[in-house]
């Protein structure tokens, strides 16, 4: 099990880089668009399927990075589980709180 979170870490950072890269390339260049051409780039197929797509990779790497940490520096088990429920719980509900907002700004 531990092989395959490690892979699982692994082929998210991967598949992140790209996508934090062009992330940070129109984030830059944010200062030169209008109100309507950044809602209508998030209310495109192409936006709302790069949004969710990115959220969900890094809400998930995310989990599985803080998970490895609380099973490294958390020692009591029924914690350490407690812990890691609570991370995978709250990911969870961020990436519904983006899905949702990503909903209301594209107007469904």
């Amino acid at each position: 099990m531990a092989i395959l979170h490690w892979k699982f870490q692994r082929i998210t950072a991967i598949t992140l880089v790209p996508g934090m890269l062009y992330l940070t390339y129109y984030l830059l260049s944010i200062n030169e668009l209008s109100y309507e051409q950044i809602t209508s780039d998030i209310s495109s197929i192409y936006g709302i399927l790069f949004i969710s797509i990115l959220s969900s990779l890094m809400f998930f790497h995310s989990s599985l990075g803080i998970e490895t940490i609380l099973q490294d520096y958390v020692h009591d088990g029924r914690l350490q589980g407690l812990f890691i429920g609570l991370s995978k719980i709250t990911h969870a509900v961020l990436l519904v709180i983006t899905l949702i907002c990503l909903y209301i700004i594209a107007g469904f």
